[in-house]
């Protein structure tokens, strides 16, 4: 009776031993600069119910130390995947992240950054630290940065013949968006090692001196523009503001080497309950080179808009137009302008 007493109070408390042994706190959930050394990690704790959670939180705590926490709007353009798939340049790349993680946080500011250990209180809640070790993380953004000076070097050094062409506009444009990247990264690298990034910004051509240069070759290229049944030249006048805003001179002058024309029509249409005039309207320009008899752009769409009377149907969908000019039209010609091919 005295060892089976003896065995079942062994056993209570090693199951206690073990319980106590498994909810016992990490030192780094309190106190993580105990177990990372802030000289050379940056940390931070997540705590929430869910997993997923708690990485997104985690992460969210560093990236904000790059004033950064949410996941930026830009998406790299074709010429810049293009180049980084062939090792011209470097940029970020998402790492083993969950979608949460990869939706709400800038992929620029996850560059280093580690999910390191994972703890479950009693009551359930899941505690989760990210790390950052900041000399392999500096070595990383160094890298990318000289890297990508090398290429901007290449192409602001490139030789043509073509100076005063769309194509040598999209090659400095390419050295623009390279050098933006680039200040991203300078800034970020600014806050884990200020002294190697003080030696590499002098290394780098800013992006403000590269976008002065591509205004130089864009007031150097001359545009006529032109629209059929643009009868008062309010749509000519739009979308002139809209190759003025990227830099380009417009021309009422017919033999230009580029011109981006084209023609709205309008029909009236009478819906079967005749309540309102519809206009329908359908545009269609495009951009060309003559120098080599190219169509470079074409921008077209339709729509249509209703009124009490044809008239005012017919200007409400020149307004259409013309709002267009400075709304989608733009983001498509900018879209045209990042994917011409560049050779150099």
């Amino acid at each position: 009776m005295y060892k089976i007493t003896n065995f079942f109070a062994l056993l209570i408390c090693g199951i206690s031993v073990c319980f106590a042994a498994r909810v016992k706190e990490p030192t780094w959930v309190s106190v993580p600069k105990k177990v990372y050394n802030p000289e050379k990690y940056l940390s931070y704790v997540g705590k929430a119910k869910d997993k997923s959670q708690a990485e997104l939180l985690a992460v969210e705590g560093i990236a904000s130390v790059f004033e950064q926490d949410v996941a930026s709007a830009s998406v790299s353009s074709s010429r810049m995947e293009q180049a980084s798939n062939e090792g011209k340049v470097a940029i970020a790349r998402s790492q083993n992240f969950n979608s949460k993680i990869m939706r709400k946080v800038d992929v620029d500011s996850l560059v280093g950054i580690e999910i390191k250990e994972y703890w479950t209180d009693a009551e359930k809640n899941i505690y989760v630290i990210a790390v950052l070790d900041k000399p392999k993380t500096s070595l990383l953004y160094s890298n990318m940065i000289e890297k990508n000076n090398a290429e901007i070097k290449k192409l602001l050094n490139a030789k043509t013949d073509d100076e005063f062409s769309f194509e040598n506009y999209a090659r400095i444009d390419f050295a623009r968006e390279i050098s933006v990247l680039n200040e991203k990264y300078l800034s970020r690298l600014s806050v884990i090692d200020f002294d190697k990034a003080s030696e590499l910004e002098k290394q780098t051509v800013s992006a403000a001196d590269i976008n002065a240069m591509l205004l130089q070759i864009a007031k150097q290229i001359p545009v006529y523009v032109y629209f059929q049944n643009d009868s008062d030249g309010r749509v000519r006048s739009a979308y002139a503001k809209m190759l003025n805003s990227f830099g380009f001179r417009t021309s009422q002058e017919r033999n230009e080497r580029y011109s981006f024309t084209g023609s709205m029509n309008f029909e009236q249409n009478i819906p079967k309950d005749k309540s309102s005039v519809q206009c329908r309207y359908t545009f269609k320009a495009d951009l060309k080179d003559s120098a080599f008899v190219q169509n470079l752009f074409t921008l077209s769409f339709d729509g249509r808009n209703s009124s009490n009377s044809y008239s005012d149907a017919q200007n409400r969908a020149l307004r259409a137009i013309e709002a267009r000019a400075a709304g989608n039209s733009t983001e498509e010609f900018r879209k045209f302008l990042q994917n011409i091919v560049v050779h150099y």
